[in-house]
């Protein structure tokens, strides 16, 4: 199962939890559009979780492929949304991995250095 897809602002968004009878928590279209006014823009693409509790993602789709483009997801022209969300999915499971330390590595190795030293 797909993790995101395009919300078509029509589909009931289905929330963790329950109400008071038992049953999964929805909100209507127009619930989210008086919680997130921006998402009535018609220009605006928004993604939603790809399973039957969708409303575990709401974001909106050009912030969220400029974010993974920072990090260094790489797309081609031509890719369709679907084909976009796939390679972020992609990137999510399988980061780049890089020869910089991170800040706790750099700590770590002063750290033994440091004991090296004391001996």
């Amino acid at each position: 199962m797909k993790r995101y897809k395009i919300w078509d602002k029509q589909e009931a968004i289905y929330t963790i939890g329950a109400d008071e009878h038992g049953h999964m928590k929805h909100t209507s279209s127009e619930y989210m559009a008086e919680k997130a006014p921006w998402a009535e823009n018609p220009n605006v693409k928004i993604i939603v979780g790809g399973g039957t509790i969708n409303g575990t993602v709401f974001q909106e789709f050009q912030m969220t492929v400029d974010h993974y483009v920072a990090q260094g997801l790489e797309l081609t022209a031509g890719m369709s949304d679907q084909d976009i969300l796939d390679a972020i999915e992609y990137f999510e499971d399988n980061p780049p991995q890089s020869d910089v330390p991170t800040a706790e590595e750099r700590m770590a190795a002063a750290l033994e250095f440091a004991n090296i030293l004391n001996m």
